[in-house]
């Protein structure tokens, strides 16, 4: 019996390591499990000095994560509602095209402002900003039909904001909502096609257009996010469900439903006594996030 000795290549055994599948955004499959739980609660960040000016911007790391999540770069990201320019400016760090529409012409001038400060930080970026100012409504003058991947946005809440300045000044002028909170209420302008003037039905009629025409300029298998909250009109509405308000609204102008976050706000708002000692209320703390589909 004869015996050889053996001499194994190891390279040659070894498998080859695969290639990681990416999604449609260019996240791995580790990445994309890791940005779908449905509640978030990470999100706050410290307020500037435009923040306060404008009084209900979304925080940049809320526009970023969507961004990532539903879009891909070299895509077309829109926000009829620019407000400061938070969406377009994390399209553009993350390399996308942002484009947004804004009625008031101090906020677009804001946008612009915080843009040239994100240039000179920039080493390299492949993405661009440009915010209009105009009506949203008008959005078919500056997107071409089946053009946008993803619309992130926050609308004014119809005239909701008016009942805030007065009961605020009324009611809660000292209370923990202003001075601990330190929410800031103001109205975006006194434009009357303004979102924000509106009373809530007609609101609604409005956004369902909108919807109508964002489903035109929108591509197949596109996106629209809306960050919303719910809303209070005690006694006589004592919970207005604005996110499935204007989700239906959507699905009446052809988007799907396609998902729902919620955004936990609770661990940056103390709680206050609402309605006591006769009627309980809970603290609306949180904000949900519509996300809405346009069929392929």
């Amino acid at each position: 019996m004869e015996f050889r000795k053996v001499t194994v290549n190891q390279e040659n055994t070894e498998p080859a390591s695969k290639p990681k599948r990416l999604g449609f955004n260019g996240l791995t499959a580790t990445e994309w499990a890791s940005l779908s739980t449905n509640v978030w609660s990470d999100l706050s960040s410290p307020r500037q000095a435009r923040h306060k000016e404008h009084g209900a911007v979304f925080p940049l790391k809320l526009a970023d994560r969507l961004v990532k999540m539903y879009s891909a770069p070299g895509d077309i990201v829109f926000d009829p509602f620019n407000g400061i320019g938070t969406t377009i400016l994390a399209s553009k760090r993350l390399g996308r095209n942002g484009v947004g529409i804004e009625l008031n012409p101090r906020f677009v001038e804001m946008t612009n402002e915080w843009l040239t400060e994100i240039d000179s930080e920039l080493i390299t970026s492949s993405g661009s900003a440009l915010v209009h100012h105009d009506d949203c409504r008008n959005m078919s003058k500056y997107l071409e039909p089946g053009s946008v991947a993803l619309t992130v946005t926050s609308p004014p809440y119809a005239n909701f904001i008016q009942r805030s300045i007065a009961d605020r000044e009324k009611t809660h002028k000292k209370s923990r909502i202003v001075l601990e909170n330190k929410s800031v209420v103001k109205q975006y302008s006194e434009h009357e096609s303004d979102f924000g003037n509106l009373d809530y039905d007609l609101f609604l009629d409005e956004s369902r257009d909108l919807f109508a025409t964002l489903f035109e300029v929108t591509k197949p298998d596109g996106y629209a996010v809306w960050v919303v909250k719910d809303y209070r009109l005690p006694p006589d509405r004592p919970y207005i469900s604005m996110h499935s308000d204007l989700a239906k609204a959507a699905q009446d102008a052809g988007w799907l439903w396609h998902d729902l976050i919620v955004w936990d706000q609770n661990a940056q708002r103390r709680l206050v006594l609402l309605g006591f000692p006769t009627r309980f209320y809970t603290n609306q703390n949180c904000s949900f996030l519509v996300v809405l589909r346009k069929k392929k």
